[in-house]
């Protein structure tokens, strides 16, 4: 299957979990996990044969994180509950690769991904940039993927993997933690998700 090169921008966005019963939800500000965003996008399409990943662009004025605190009611009992600070990123700019069969995805579409889609975070624009650069070099991970998703992307070779755990739905209502590659592990993998290394 081909590989596309998306860019995502968004006025707000949420990527990250919440420790349940924490006061703080943090937000993914390097990487797009894997999770977040192929779900997102096989909810979309109806797609089950999709797979996407990517990561926040380093460029002035974009991805300034910002925080919401507010307190969600229990309309049952008529009580505001302990207020919640979510952090999020502001005025988006991403790059995103996925692939799938070719001419599955339009040149460009919106979606709602991520978390606070109900206090308006999360809405993203996608435009293909075109096929994405499959070209193998060795470098540092861009994004978080699951070990068992790496090969998926042409991941060839992990040197120094940094290691942390992805949420894996296996039902709408039920998931377990798969082990992942995280941003920062050294890998042999392709140039469109990771940052060569100087010589």
């Amino acid at each position: 299957m081909p590989f596309w090169e998306y860019e995502l921008r968004a006025e707000t966005l949420c990527l990250g979990e919440r420790m349940r019963g924490g006061l703080f939800r943090p937000c993914d500000t390097h990487a797009i996990r894997y999770s977040a965003v192929t779900g997102a996008l096989r909810a979309y399409f109806g797609l089950a044969d999709l797979h996407a990943a990517g990561y926040f662009v380093d460029r002035a004025g974009c991805n300034r994180v910002e925080y919401l605190t507010y307190s969600p009611r229990d309309d049952v009992a008529g009580l505001s509950k302990f207020p919640l600070t979510v952090q999020f990123l502001a005025d988006v700019l991403g790059c995103v690769i996925i692939k799938t069969p070719a001419d599955s995805l339009p040149e460009s579409f919106d979606l709602s991904m991520g978390a606070m889609k109900s206090q308006g975070l999360g809405r993203c624009h996608f435009q293909r940039k075109g096929p994405a650069d499959m070209q193998t070099v060795r470098g540092r991970l861009l994004t978080r993927l699951p070990v068992h998703c790496a090969a998926e992307f042409d991941v060839q070779r992990v040197i120094a993997p940094m290691y942390g755990y992805l949420y894996e739905p296996s039902s709408p209502d039920k998931g377990e933690y798969v082990l992942s590659l995280f941003e920062g592990s050294e890998v042999y993998g392709p140039t469109c998700l990771v940052k060569e290394e100087a010589a």
